[in-house]
């Protein structure tokens, strides 16, 4: 996907969803009706003054669309498969495409001269730089949706379990990868499930299922089976986002190309770097924020039930949990929406973006390596003892002595993760390069002494790391095949990320959103919820309230973000957190300068002026 184009497209470009309103955005945050130039001389972020008033203005670009009303009649309605989005007009060699509004056409743009539609883009590119594609086909048949009935407000009734005669969308196995040199020298080892059953819990009994049962191939879902929910104020959020995806996309996504390339040179194989694209993000957004996942309802110690006659088993009443784009009766629901956003993407550059890679880099050096035992934890953390709280330990992931897994490549001249049993490797060395050395062929331990990696599957993965026990067993409870083996509505129904941890980060295209959905989830379940009490039982710490308190003072606080990398890193808003050997973050500043460089992606840069 082309990402990049030529100075003259990025200052000039605009997007076509900048026309709309921005009648739902407050004053603080609306775009300036004569248009600006952002100076490229900025002051830097260490430079800023203490007390500062800061204003956020929502940067657009140039015009170059020409929006057109839709009188041509055409051969069929291209948008019929298209909920919301853009496609070319068949004919015109991209000169021309249409919008795409609740699968109808809604408006027709033409390009004007030099430029045509660039389909990675969605919008008007220069022709040397755009990707034109092949003109739509008219559909056979319009798709059909499986009603989801709604038992309340807030309350869904989840669909019937998928069976086995129903149909899947098989991909390749995305758990392979490289494991350390055998009798035979380096290759690929097809991953290994383990052999022991998985066990099941329902709310009154706990059944077991063989592994096979629950890792058939992985499918990338359309949807978590709950219907869609917008409120008026998100429009004005996602015209933001589309009016400076090439920002996000250049700025952000694409950030590893440049910056690792400078960093290691010839040392780095840019070709094993993650690609991150700005479609994957926002259709993984925009389903978690309008879709979310779903949350058993509990009552009395249990699952709350449905009576669905005809139906063999009682179905569970599920509510939803959802990506937070602000109250609808704020004043400032698409800021705090906004930011709520920018939030989330600084802390995911920080675990993910910015390294390149969708799995955790081993960058703990013990005595002057890397052992390759970090997979089992690194920073004196062990991922397999990072059990669920006593109220959530039914949801968490068992442990198998002889699961097998690798990480992807990730460019650099560092083994990536893997886990064997000891069986298979009794000890494991040195994993990297430090200082000349070459890996060592002897036992290498990580700060915990461990010098195997048995069990040791549990390392981070996606756009906000998933790891540890407890936290894959939350994503196959509420997201993957036990949700789905338990009747409730499943985003990937044939995952077992308890089997399958590595699916996260699957090098197949069609699995791209489940390294961005599994972040959101991780956002949704362990940062947007996050309330801490005092010892009287009042709320000591909340973030949906300091988040609103952050945007209404100008963001300006800086703690506020500290405290949201404490959370995302070791779980408490004050670190060092229990567990963590008395450390303090060492990335702090570097989450703080990510935050202000999401800021400016997304077309809201901060600027200072003295008060």
């Amino acid at each position: 996907m082309k990402y990049h184009s030529p100075q003259p497209a990025t200052t000039a470009m605009n997007s076509h969803s900048s026309n709309m309103t921005n009648a739902n955005i407050p004053r603080s945050l609306q775009t300036s009706q004569r248009r600006k130039t952002i100076s490229k001389r900025r002051r830097p972020s260490s430079q800023l003054p203490p007390k500062a008033a800061v204003f956020v203005l929502l940067a657009t670009t140039s015009r170059i669309l020409t929006p057109q009303h839709v009188s041509a009649q055409y051969a069929c309605n291209h948008c019929e498969n298209i909920d919301n989005g853009f496609v070319q007009i068949p004919g015109t060699n991209c000169a021309e495409f249409v919008q795409c509004a609740s699968n109808v056409i809604s408006q027709k743009f033409s390009c004007q001269g030099g430029l045509i539609f660039d389909k990675n883009l969605s919008q008007c590119n220069w022709a040397t730089s755009a990707t034109c594609g092949p003109d739509p086909v008219c559909p056979s048949a319009k798709p059909t949706r499986r009603p989801v009935p709604v038992a309340a407000p807030d309350i869904i009734e989840a669909p019937t379990p998928l069976t086995a005669e129903e149909p899947s969308a098989p991909t390749s196995t995305s758990t392979q990868g490289t494991f350390p040199p055998t009798e035979e020298g380096y290759g690929l080892v097809q991953p290994k499930p383990p052999s022991a059953p998985t066990t099941v819990l329902t709310s009154s009994m706990a059944t077991t299922l063989p592994a096979a049962a629950t890792s058939s191939p992985m499918m990338d879902a359309s949807g978590s089976g709950l219907q869609p929910r917008r409120e008026e104020h998100h429009a004005a959020v996602w015209a933001h986002l589309n009016a400076n995806k090439i920002g996000i996309s250049n700025q952000l996504l694409r950030s590893a190309h440049r910056t690792l390339r400078s960093l290691h040179g010839n040392n780095l194989d840019a070709g094993e770097l993650r690609n991150y694209a700005y479609y994957d993000f926002y259709g993984a957004l925009r389903s978690m924020v309008e879709e979310g996942y779903a949350v058993p309802m509990m009552a009395g110690g249990g699952e709350q039930f449905a009576d669905a006659p005809g139906r063999q088993q009682r179905q569970p009443l599920v509510a939803r949990n959802v990506f937070y784009l602000g109250d609808l009766a704020g004043e400032d629901a698409a800021a705090v929406g906004l930011i709520n956003v920018a939030t989330f993407l600084s802390q995911a550059m920080a675990e993910s973006i910015a390294a390149g890679s969708c799995d955790e880099i081993n960058e703990d050096v013990v005595d002057g390596s890397l052992p390759a035992s970090n997979s089992c934890g690194q920073f004196g953390r062990s991922y397999q003892d990072m059990t669920c709280s006593d109220d959530e330990k039914f949801m968490e992931c068992d442990v198998y002595s002889d699961m097998e897994m690798g990480a992807n490549p990730n460019g650099r001249p560092v083994a990536p993760f893997f886990c064997a049993s000891t069986e298979r490797f009794p000890f494991t060395g040195s994993a990297d390069y430090i200082a000349g050395r070459a890996p060592v062929d002897a036992p290498v331990p990580n700060q915990n002494g461990r010098t195997d990696v048995e069990g040791c599957c549990w390392w981070g993965r996606g756009t906000i790391s998933t790891r540890g026990v407890c936290q894959y067993g939350k994503l196959n409870y509420y997201l993957g095949a036990r949700a789905a083996e338990e009747g409730r509505p499943a985003r990937y129904p044939n995952i077992d990320f308890c089997v399958s941890p590595q699916a996260i980060c699957s090098p197949q295209r069609q699995d791209s959103s489940i390294e961005w959905v599994s972040g959101l989830f991780r956002w949704i379940d362990d940062v947007q919820s996050y309330v801490s009490y005092n010892g009287d039982g009042g709320v000591e710490w909340s973030y949906v309230q300091k988040l609103h308190e952050f945007v209404a003072g100008g963001m300006t606080d800086g703690l506020f973000i500290h405290s949201v990398s404490s959370i995302v890193t070791q779980g408490c808003y004050n670190a060092p957190c229990p567990g963590y050997r008395g450390e303090q973050m060492t990335d702090a500043g570097v989450r703080w300068s990510y935050f202000l460089q999401v800021l400016e992606a997304l077309g809201l840069p901060v600027k200072a002026l003295q008060s």
